[in-house]
């Protein structure tokens, strides 16, 4: 009888407050469910508000990470594959065309190449920011917007749009400096909320027009997928710790008790009033942040598919009435999502984006179902790690 085929991927996702790792067994066999075989969380040193601040602390903590999987899962070959959060991560949306290159008018991979550096230049000399991953989002031949790839296609101009993803330049050397002190064999390096949205957006969101907004501890990230393609991503350097420090100030309180007070369990006394003034202003803040990120591409109050709301941001009172009323935009929360996608074996989204970091590995973008899903996006999802990495 023949062994069973499997890969074992692991997902890293570093976070500003905690950092967590997920080990998956993925069947080639599509009619079987991934396995989690393993989940830990715990505390994150070194970053502050989406920035490293200590690389011997942050390397130290992806290290413990790897302390607390069981050896015998480590012995078989496995995939690793790193998330990138950085407070300050971008994108930039660029048009370019360029004239075929073949005689006979046949479009090849070398005028996609073509196509893909010469619109690489208009973003190369950003300053302090690196190109870390570039996406196709649609092509036109000879002014003709196409379905899909024009490879074999026959025209003689070639157009491109673009999405490409920056990153703090400091912030890619840094992890570049803590990826060769660890000495792991990581495969892929992803910007976060592409990790994301796999389990949490669904196709006809990503079709409509959705964000999938995370308001995490100290950065809130922002994933706009429209027509099946993603046309921004953002990660802003505020989230609920804000909040928390916004209660301790305005209700003279240590910061341990505002902490208690955002989430309902405290038992001491306090202005409801006051308490609500300052929450909301906060979020208003938030919510401007976002708004101004979607006027950049036109679609601020315009997402069909409304707001994806996760994040430990996402479990405060009346949040949703406050994202509601200052992005007049329908909202959600992606637990019923996280919950259908992994077969039930997770509850809620705050472990979202490391289970889908694991669908990442080129071993499953390759062979497992959720390639369907997301097939533009795992072929053409670009990797600037490849030559960093040991």
């Amino acid at each position: 009888m023949n062994k069973e085929k499997t890969h074992i991927i692991l997902g890293i996702d570093i976070g500003s407050n905690t950092s967590k790792i997920c080990v998956i067994k993925h069947h080639l066999d599509k009619r079987l469910p991934p396995e989690i075989l393993d989940l830990k969380e715990i505390p994150t040193e070194g970053i502050h508000k989406g920035n490293i601040v200590d690389e011997k602390e942050l390397a130290s903590t992806i290290s413990k990470l790897f302390s607390y999987i069981k050896k015998d899962i480590l012995k078989n070959k496995s995939h690793i594959v790193l998330s990138l959060n950085a407070a300050g991560i971008s994108s930039i949306i660029n048009n370019t065309s360029v004239v075929g290159s073949n005689i006979g008018n046949e479009i090849t991979k070398i005028d996609l190449d073509r196509l893909e550096k010469e619109a690489l230049i208009s973003v190369a000399n950003i300053k302090n920011k690196k190109v870390i991953h570039t996406i196709p989002i649609k092509y036109k031949l000879d002014h003709n917007e196409i379905q899909g790839s024009p490879i074999g296609m026959f025209g003689k101009r070639i157009e491109g749009k673009f999405l490409f993803v920056l990153a703090p330049t400091l912030y890619v050397e840094k992890i570049e400096n803590i990826l060769s002190q660890i000495n792991l064999p990581i495969e892929e390096v992803v910007v976060g909320p592409f990790a994301e949205c796999i389990p949490l957006l669904n196709k006809k969101q990503r079709v409509a027009g959705t964000a999938l907004v995370n308001i995490g501890h100290s950065t809130t990230s922002i994933l706009v997928y429209e027509n099946n393609n993603p046309t921004l991503v953002s990660i802003l350097p505020v989230g609920s710790n804000d909040i928390t420090n916004d209660i301790a100030l305005g209700l003279q309180t240590s910061l341990e008790e505002a902490e208690e007070i955002k989430l309902g369990v405290s038992g001491l006394s306090y202005s409801k009033r006051k308490f609500d003034e300052i929450v909301e202003a906060r979020v208003e803040f938030i919510c401007e942040k976002i708004n101004a990120e979607l006027e950049k591409i036109g679609r601020k109050e315009l997402l069909p598919g409304g707001i994806v709301l996760t994040g430990g941001g996402s479990k405060l009172a009346k949040i949703e009435y406050m994202i509601k009323n200052n992005l007049k935009l329908p909202v959600k929360f992606a637990n019923d999502e996280i919950r259908e996608f992994s077969d039930g074996q997770l509850k809620d989204s705050s472990f979202a984006k490391v289970y889908g970091l694991t669908f990442l590995a080129p071993s499953v973008s390759i062979n497992y179902s959720v390639k369907k899903i997301f097939d533009d996006f795992l072929k053409n999802i670009g990797n600037i790690f490849k030559k960093l990495l040991p």
